[in-house]
């Protein structure tokens, strides 16, 4: 594969996309019109590969001439327009005047998204959710009520039924979307807790069953209420007189679509068999690799516009940019994980530290990593820009397209939601923050190149099996030795 090369542009001040786009270079992917990536495309809902099960190549029931990508790439069940499924606790209501709080008051930069929003909870009578005593609580507490959709702690009744702020959303986006969904199995999927977002189309059928009504969900919302709405279409002066609205988290729809759709951790299984040695290490290290592979997929899958792209653009952008992506991942890990400095964090049952990297051979690539996180330290980065830059990591890639303007439109929409992050956490110096978060991406780029030299390092020399998805998507850039 030809490489073209692309200079890194570092600036001081962000005006626009192109000085937004610090790129390295990277290779020209082009997939192959006859490849069984393409022949063999099969279609899977995103949340089974999101939900960080163990995904196992030999059970996927695949004919020999299947890869695994083919297995798992292909278009989202139901209408396009239904990219994410709601957060396991997502939260609605903006408090007042928390936009307006910086990153430097007191709270760990993982907790901006809960210090941000707050849930919105109704009392009153509706249909009843099963009920629970709450014994710990102070006296006249009110008793615990459980969402009659999927189970959780119901915040109150909501269109009808008692229901949580995950399944009320849930309902609320898929009326107001008028998004339709089909099941991939039977329409009698299980819903609970665990598994409200393996299936769209029978979560939304028990919401129906339940009670929830479809009369209830105003397609004309506006925040504010109705008196709001009916000013703002009155007041003949709203053009000249309306003060500007300060940008929140909430507003922000591709933040919240990116919100709703990351991946649950995965968790570690080395190999009982094998004895504590780096061996093991490098083995277990490759099984979590294979397992986030699938679920970063299913994540892209589920980025609003992704699905959008032409199906050999999808997999050129996933083939391209697995390894950033990947190791942004791990960074962020990191430096939310509160582990002791100096290590990485994979799960919370494995970690690395510098001498274990040693031991297998991967000091360059653990010195790099170690850079970002304390990269991501110093930016003190938020959640939500964390999640913004993951995903402009993925429509970022300098490759050859079919359809650049596609990628491009997804690439804006993704900067204009990390620019609206900075803008509500960084009240100040928001340009500034905003210019040195790109300067993460040559870093990235550094990494990405580490960690294919790292793996076509290890495979070459045949001492850990590979998984075939790691294998494919090691060998569509051309980097094995």
């Amino acid at each position: 594969m030809a490489r073209s090369l692309r200079g890194c542009e570092i600036i001081s001040r962000v005006v626009d996309i192109n000085d937004w786009l610090l790129s390295q270079p990277v290779n020209d992917v082009m997939a192959c019109q006859n490849s069984v990536i393409v022949s063999h495309i099969k279609t899977e809902d995103p949340s089974d590969v999101s939900s960080g099960s163990l995904y196992s190549p030999s059970n996927s029931g695949l004919s020999n001439g299947q890869t695994d990508f083919s297995r798992i790439m292909g278009p989202v069940v139901g209408s396009s327009k239904s990219h994410c499924q709601s957060p396991e606790n997502m939260q609605l209501e903006i408090f007042p005047g928390v936009a307006d709080q910086s990153p430097s008051s007191p709270g760990s930069p993982e907790n901006h998204h809960q210090d941000m929003f707050c849930s919105s909870t109704m009392s009153g009578d509706g249909i009843g959710g099963v009920v629970v005593s709450n014994s710990e609580g102070k006296s006249g507490d009110s008793p615990k009520k459980f969402c009659l959709v999927c189970g959780d702690v119901a915040s109150g009744y909501h269109y009808g039924v008692a229901s949580c702020e995950a399944c009320k959303a849930f309902f609320k986006r898929t009326i107001q979307g008028n998004i339709e969904y089909t099941c991939p199995a039977n329409n009698d999927c299980e819903i609970n807790k665990r598994r409200r977002k393996a299936c769209q189309a029978c979560r939304f059928q028990k919401c129906l069953k339940m009670g929830m009504l479809k009369e209830g969900v105003r397609l004309d919302r506006v925040r504010g209420g109705r008196q709001k709405y009916r000013r703002c279409q009155e007041s003949p002066y709203q053009v000249h007189s309306a003060p500007c609205k300060k940008p929140s988290i909430e507003d922000n729809k591709i933040i919240t679509a990116l919100l709703n759709c990351e991946p649950d951790p995965l968790q570690a299984a080395p190999n009982p068999a094998l004895p504590e040695s780096d061996l093991k290490m490098i083995s277990t290290l490759s099984d979590l690799v294979d397992r986030e592979l699938v679920s970063t997929i299913g994540w892209a899958k589920q980025i609003p516009g992704f699905t959008d792209l032409t199906l050999n653009d999808q997999m050129k952008l996933l083939q391209t940019t697995w390894a950033e992506i990947l190791s942004l991942s791990l960074a962020y890990r990191s430096y939310t994980s509160g582990v002791e400095p100096l290590k990485l964090y994979f799960t919370p049952e494995f970690t690395m530290d510098e001498q274990q990297a040693t031991d297998c051979q991967a000091t360059e690539l653990f010195s790099r990593s170690i850079r970002l996180v304390k990269r991501l330290e110093v930016l003190n980065i938020a959640r939500e820009e964390y999640l913004a830059l993951k995903a402009l990591l993925l429509a970022n890639a300098d490759i050859q397209l079919e359809d650049p303007q596609s990628v491009h439109k997804l690439r804006d929409s993704i900067l204009v939601g990390l620019q609206n992050c900075v803008t509500v956490y960084r009240n100040t110096n928001c340009l500034e923050h905003l210019s040195q978060l790109m300067l993460c991406l040559p870093l990235l780029r550094q990494l990405d190149a580490e960690v294919r030299l790292f793996w076509s390092s290890i495979r070459k020399a045949g001492k850990v099996v590979l998984n075939k998805l790691f294998v494919e998507m090691l060998e569509s850039n051309g980097h094995l030795l």
